[in-house]
C-alpha cells in the first residue's frame, strides 16, 4: 500500500466530482425554484407534472453519478495496516452525510409520481416539499462539490498518520480508521437502518401534505389518505429503530448513548406516529379529528427536529 499513491488517486477523483457535479447542483438548484413556482402558481397548474417529472429524472441522475463516485471511492480507499497488510476497502453508504437530504427529495419525488389517490391535488405539496429538500440538499449539504467531509477528513488523516514514520501514531491511525470502517462504514447496520428511516420520512411527508388537505379543505378522504402514508411509514420507521438498537449497544458499549438528544427525539417522534395511528381507533367521536390532525402536525414537526437535532445537539447520534 503506497499512501501517496492512494492521496494521488482520491484527488483526482475529487476533481471529477467536483468538476460534473457543480454543474449538477446548479442545474438542481434552477430545477427547485422551477418547481418551487409552478406549485404555487395555479395558472401554471397543467405543467407541474411535467416539471415534476423533470426534478425526479435529474435526481435519478445525481444519484446514478454519486452511486459511481462511491463505488470509485470503495476501490480506492484501502485500509491497510503499519505493516502493508490489507484489513479492506472502505463502503461508504449512499446516505450518510452531505448525502441525507437528497436522498430524501428523491424519496419524496418518486412517492409524489407513485400516488394513486389524490394525486393531482398532492402536487403542489410534493413540488414544494421536493424544492425545499433539493434546496436544502444543495445548498447546505454540497453532495457533489463538498462530498463526504467527515469520511474523506478521517481517510486523509490516517493516510498522513500511516506515512508519518512514526509507528505509534500509524498503529493509532489505523485502528481509528479500522473501527470507523468495521462499526460503521461497511456495517449491514448502516446499509439497512438508514434506508429504512428515510423511506419512513418519505412517507410521513406525503402524510403532512394530504393532512394539510384535510384541514384546509375538511373533507374525510384526506384524512383516509393521510393514514394510509404515515401507515406506509410507520413500520420502516419501527424496523429501522430496532435493528439500530442491537448496532447501538455494540458500536457505542461504554457511552451514555441512550441519553442522546437525536436517540431521545427519535423516540419521541415514534410515540407520537403511534399515538396519532391508535388516535384513528376513536375518529367517530366527535370533534376528534382535530386531534387527530394536530397529532399527525405535530408528529412531523417532530420529525424535522429529529433530523435537525443531528446537527445541533451534541451526543452519541450526532455531528454537533
Amino acid at each position: 500500500m503506497n499512501p501517496q499513491a492512494i492521496a494521488t488517486e482520491l484527488d483526482s477523483l475529487l476533481g471529477v466530482v467536483r468538476s460534473v457535479g457543480g454543474a449538477l447542483e446548479g442545474a438542481l438548484l434552477g430545477i427547485a425554484l422551477a418547481l418551487a413556482l409552478w406549485s404555487v402558481v395555479p395558472r401554471l397548474k397543467s405543467s407541474r407534472r411535467n416539471v415534476l417529472w423533470i426534478a425526479t429524472g435529474l435526481l435519478l441522475v445525481g444519484e446514478g453519478f454519486l452511486i459511481w463516485f462511491h463505488v470509485r471511492l470503495s476501490e480506492i480507499a484501502v485500509v491497510a495496516d503499519p505493516a502493508g497488510r490489507i484489513a479492506g476497502h472502505v463502503a461508504v453508504p449512499l446516505w450518510i452525510e452531505s448525502e441525507k437530504l437528497y436522498v430524501w427529495a428523491l424519496v419524496v419525488a418518486v412517492m409524489g409520481l407513485l400516488a394513486r389517490d389524490r394525486r393531482d391535488e398532492l402536487a403542489p405539496g410534493v413540488g414544494v416539499a421536493v424544492a425545499a429538500l433539493i434546496l436544502g440538499g444543495v445548498l447546505w449539504g454540497r453532495p457533489f462539490t463538498n462530498p463526504l467531509p467527515s469520511f474523506l477528513s478521517q481517510y486523509v488523516g490516517y493516510l498522513q498518520g500511516i506515512a508519518s514514520g512514526s509507528a505509534q501514531v500509524a498503529q493509532a491511525a489505523f485502528e481509528g480508521m479500522e473501527g470507523a470502517r468495521h462499526f460503521y462504514y461497511n456495517s449491514w447496520y448502516m446499509w439497512i437502518h438508514p434506508p429504512l428511516l428515510f423511506f419512513g420520512y418519505g412517507a410521513f411527508t406525503m402524510s403532512f401534505l394530504a393532512t394539510v388537505l384535510m384541514v384546509t379543505r375538511r373533507h374525510s378522504s384526506y384524512e383516509r389518505l393521510a393514514y394510509h402514508w404515515a401507515r406506509l411509514g410507520y413500520l420502516p420507521l419501527t424496523a429501522g429503530m430496532l435493528l439500530g438498537f442491537p448496532w447501538a449497544v455494540i458500536a457505542w458499549q461504554g457511552e451514555s448513548w441512550w441519553w442522546s438528544g437525536k436517540v431521545n427525539m427519535s423516540i419521541m417522534m415514534w410515540l407520537l406516529y403511534t399515538a396519532y395511528l391508535h388516535g384513528r381507533l376513536y375518529l367517530r367521536r366527535h370533534g376528534m379529528w382535530r386531534w387527530v390532525a394536530a397529532l399527525s402536525i405535530l408528529s412531523f414537526v417532530i420529525l424535522l427536529l429529529t433530523y435537525l437535532a443531528t446537527y445541533v445537539v451534541p451526543g452519541a447520534h450526532s455531528y454537533a
